[in-house]
């Protein structure tokens, strides 16, 4: 992922120390809106083609449905109907599949794999109910509409309770095993729209559900959110390892942290991973044990994007505000799609520039 050469990390801690002595928040809390937006202009100038394509450029010149989802939340962020449009429409074209689905992967002008990444799917459909409900946009609010119910009906499985949770995608469901989900998945303010836009009970209940099922996984907030878990088959939520190698925090561990500080009911769990997060989040690693341990070198865009969340749920705004500067200023020096788009993700999010997101 072009990591940084050694010392880069305490010389961009360094810097950033020097330009916050005056502070890094704004008297709002610490993302500063102007700098979001700029950092959002620029993933659209670097990864986002004319046509509407979000290509990563840094990992072989393909697209991942997670990506156009990403775009489309920034250019609804922007106030650009016309950026969102043109995203929208190529997604359409390109990665939706007949069950209203996004296939995951496209290189090289097709789809190499039509498997649905639930994350995707939701954000999409997320960012078409904003976009509908703000521009008056009735075909958007109707993708939306059809999008969601294509989640509820293949993507939605259930706990030994009856609870719903949203799965990694609709294999992730088989009778007679438990449901594979990825916590970094469980966009809390997505199931909040899209429960008002179509008014299913599964997504009413899904919030509540993702939120028990969060605090499970992550024993109360004694550890950090994992990247993969199981749900159901007759037993509790319970972290689980990836095809070898243990339990860990990572690409989509640490994405719950964000998604979780957009809603007040799980901010105690914030704010208890603030608590073991504190000691080395300037560090950044994309990959920590559950008990916060670095496992990776860093730093990365997201890690720190992640810890600015938890520190601001807890109060710490300064240093919040400073951690952003760091996940800016770390995008900046060592540019890829993943870091940039979180960078940028994350400074929209804590500044309230997506509706639903109550840092």
């Amino acid at each position: 992922m072009g990591w940084p050469r050694p010392g880069a990390a305490a010389a961009a801690v360094a810097l950033v120390a020097t330009l916050c002595l005056g502070g890094c928040g704004s008297s709002d809390g610490a993302a500063q809106p102007q700098q979001a937006q700029l950092d959002a202009r620029g993933f659209f100038q670097d990864y986002v083609t004319a046509e509407g394509a979000v290509v990563r450029h840094d990992q072989g010149g393909d697209v991942v449905s997670e990506g156009q989802g990403y775009a489309m939340l920034l250019a609804f962020a922007l106030d650009d109907p016309q950026r969102f449009a043109k995203v929208w429409a190529w997604t359409r074209a390109n990665l939706q599949r007949p069950d209203g689905l996004f296939a995951y992967h496209w290189q090289d002008g097709a789809v190499v794999d039509a498997t649905p990444a639930a994350d995707a799917d939701t954000q999409i459909a997320w960012a078409l109910s904003l976009a509908g409900h703000a521009w008056s946009l009735p075909d958007d609010t109707a993708a939306a509409r059809r999008i969601a119910e294509a989640v509820a009906e293949s993507e939605i499985g259930y706990d030994a309770h009856g609870h719903p949770t949203l799965a990694a995608g609709p294999w992730a469901i088989a009778p007679g095993h438990p449901v594979q989900v990825e916590p970094g998945y469980w966009t809390f303010p997505a199931y909040a729209a899209l429960a008002k836009l179509t008014g299913d009970h599964r997504w009413q209940a899904l919030t509540a559900a993702d939120a028990s099922h969060l605090s499970a996984v992550s024993g109360q907030g004694s550890a950090l959110p994992p990247d993969w878990a199981t749900v159901g088959r007759g037993a509790e939520p319970a972290s689980a390892p990836q095809t070898g190698t243990a339990p860990a925090s990572g690409q989509d561990g640490l994405r719950a942290i964000v998604w979780a500080a957009c809603l007040p009911a799980t901010h105690d769990l914030v704010t208890r991973w603030w608590r073991t997060l504190a000691p080395t989040a300037r560090v950044g690693p994309l990959t920590r044990s559950l008990e916060g341990a670095p496992v990776s070198e860093g730093p990365s865009p997201l890690s720190l994007v992640a810890a600015a969340s938890a520190a601001e749920v807890a109060g710490d705004t300064k240093t919040a505000g400073s951690l952003l500067a760091l996940a800016r200023h770390t995008a900046a020096e060592h540019s890829t799609y993943y870091g940039d788009a979180w960078a940028a993700l994350g400074q929209l999010l804590l500044s309230g520039r997506l509706p639903g997101c109550s840092v």
